[in-house]
This record gives C-alpha cells, structure tokens and sequence, in this order.
C-alpha cells in the first residue's frame, strides 16, 4: 500500500493577499451568522437583489452548508460560535441528501464527514442512498466539478481510513477526473461522452468551477497519492487558465474545450476571484507545482479594481457582491447561451457600459472565503490534506 504524504506546514501567501483576506474575514463570519438557519440547521439564507434572508435555490442548500462545513473547519473556528454546531449541519445536509437525490453533492458530503471525523464510509453512503460499486457508470452521469469534488472527498477520507479499498476508490476517481482532460485544449472538459444528454450538449463548454475544482483535486491527488501525471495534468490546466487570465485579473466563465479559449467571459464572480482561483493555486503550490502567486494577487485586486471602477465588497450590507455580468434582457441572454451550444460565442470582450453589478452573494461564498484565508495556517491543518 503506499503511504501518504501530508504537509506540516502551508504554503506561504503573500503578504498583499494576507492583506486582502484579513479584510475579508470579519465579513465571512458575520455573512456565515446570517446565513445560518436555526430552523432547517443548514446554511441556507442569503442575500438577492440586496434583500437578506433570503432561501436559497435548489441544492444549494446542501452544497453551501457542505461547503461552509469545510471551511469553518479548515479555519478552526466551531460552527457554534457562527450558531450552528457542525454535526448538526451536517446531519441535517445528509438527510436532505437522502430525500432530495443529491447526487451531484456527494463528494462534498465525504469531504465534510471526512474533516469532521463523522460516519464510516458505508454508513454515509447507505444515508444518502449511493453506492459507489459500479463507479465509473456512476461518474459518468456527473459533471466535472462533481467529479473533482469527489476525487477531493475520497482523497481527504483516505486520511481517515487507508486500506486497499479506500486507495482503489480514490485512484478511480482520480483517474475519471483525469479522462475529462484535452491536451490540445490544456483543460477539462464539462462531461464525460457518456453523460446524460443536459450535460452531453455542453460538454466542450466548460466553465471555470470545472477547470478550477479539477485543479484542487489533482493537486490533492499529487499530495496523497504522490501522482506525478496528476500533478502534471494540474500544472497544465492551471498554466492555461492564468494565459487567459483577464488584463484585470479576472477568471472568465465558459471556455471551448476544442479550441482551448474564452468561449463567454461573462459573469466574472467574486468567489472565483477571492477564493477558489486562489486556493486551488495555492495547494497545486504546496502539491510541488508552479509559483501562481501573481496571478493570484491579480484575482484578489479584481474584487476592488475591476470593469466597472468600484469595489464588490460591501461592508455594510456584510456582503462581497456575486458577479458583474453583462446587462440584457433575458431573452437575449437565452438566445445567446443558445448561440454558444452552436459554437458562436462571444468571447471577453465587453465595454463597461453593458455590465452591471448582480448584488447577491450565496453562503458557500463564505466558506471557501475561509478555507482560502487559512491555507498559510500549517499548524491548524486538522485532516485538512494541504
């Protein structure tokens, strides 16, 4: 069996981005308070269209509050001093699982168990109704963010439990994640070629939370594993990202996996900017990658200097704005997405004059604000891998 490698220490950050996350913090504790529900026991409020309090949409209840979970964690601080005590949460996000057929979540779900030290393996997987038996069939009908995340779940939960299974299924997951990769393009594309139609149709269209989770997990694979071609794949994508990178700094959202460009710039979102950008980066760091610090101060900057000449974070309505997006009507934004399945796409290109802010942020936001913030602290890495 081969051993794994964990890290002591976190990689250093720089001192511009200690800066910027030290800004940040105060704001992810009180947004994380506000979204707390004490009556479902999920983060599961938000701010839309500025209004607080919010529901939020569809499964985000149960990725936000998986997500939260890791980042509240990773940065040691007890979910009860936001107001929600972690094992309820995360009690609470499994049986809504187990109702709602989650599936897409169920990678989070082991990743946050995992960090938690919560359920056995088997145990979890029979509460949320999955098994992962026939898994290269089950993979398929996930996306590539899915499958990242569950790469990165089973590769924190072999921290736990290191048997010839647990190293099976994380390499399986691995190696899934690995055949989403184009060479030509350096990316991953969106779906396997087996995916079930609704993701079949976009699979060359790919977005940046596929490219960017994919990034985290081979470097966590690199890590764990000590997987030299996952390491490799990593550097790849993440070295064609950061050509693209905007002249702001921004990450932009749709890429044509079969020419390796922008396929839609638009939205730019907070989130990638100040958190997953930087802490896919910075683990792909610490896995024995590239030095991205400069792209990663270029993310971070965007949130204060961007398009638009005006800062996203909002202290007073404890809120770091979502995305800025373009300006048109829904019907023209549909014919567009429409366009882009048909391989026209627009590109990055946009004046100012025809995007606005979309003043919203979702509670996951706040936590990977949090796991990002608190890659540099070594010493509280917990079952954190990096």
């Amino acid at each position: 069996m081969p051993t794994i490698m964990t890290f002591e220490t976190g990689p250093e950050l720089s001192s511009a981005v200690l800066d910027a996350y030290a800004r940040l913090l105060p704001l992810c504790a009180s947004g994380l308070q506000a979204a707390a529900n004490p009556e479902t026991a999920l983060f599961d409020l938000q701010i839309r269209d500025r209004r607080s309090g919010q529901p939020t949409r569809g499964t985000e209840n149960i990725t936000s509050t998986l997500i939260c979970l890791i980042g509240l964690d990773r940065a040691g601080i007890a979910p009860n001093q936001i107001g929600l005590p972690s094992e309820k949460a995360l009690s609470a996000a499994l049986d809504r699982m187990g109702r709602e057929q989650a599936l897409g979540a169920t990678g989070l779900a082991i990743w946050a168990n995992a960090v938690l030290d919560g359920l056995a393996l088997g145990d979890l997987l029979a509460r949320i109704g999955v098994s992962l038996d026939d898994r290269r069939e089950w993979a398929d009908r996930l996306t590539t963010m899915e499958v990242a995340w569950l790469a990165s779940g089973l590769l924190h939960e072999l921290g736990r439990v290191r048997n010839a299974r647990m190293f099976d299924l994380a390499r399986s997951a691995v190696s899934v994640l690995s055949s989403r990769y184009d060479e030509n393009a350096r990316l991953v594309s969106h779906a396997s070629a087996a995916a079930p139609l609704r993701h079949r149709l976009r699979r060359q269209l790919a977005n940046f939370a596929d490219q960017i989770y994919a990034v985290q997990a081979l470097g966590f694979a690199a890590v764990v594993l000590c997987d030299e071609r996952a390491l490799r794949l990593a550097e790849r994508i993440a070295g064609r990202l950061t050509e693209l990178q905007g002249s702001r700094g921004q990450w932009w959202w749709h890429y044509d996996v079969s020419s390796g460009r922008v396929a839609e710039g638009y939205p730019v979102y907070s989130v990638h900017q100040h958190a997953m950008a930087p802490m896919a980066l910075t683990i792909l760091r610490a896995a024995g990658g590239g030095d991205y610090s400069q792209a990663i101060e270029r993310s971070q900057r965007w949130i204060l200097k961007n398009e638009l000449g005006v800062s996203l974070i909002d202290e007073e309505a404890t809120a770091i704005w979502r995305n800025i997006e373009r300006t048109e009507p829904p019907i023209a934004s549909l014919g567009n997405k429409l366009l882009a399945l048909a391989g026209r796409y627009r590109g990055s290109e946009a004046p100012s004059a025809a995007l606005c802010i979309n003043h919203e942020i979702r509670p996951y936001e706040w936590g990977w604000c949090l796991y990002a913030a608190s890659l540099d602290k070594g010493g509280n890495r917990g079952r954190h891998i990096v």
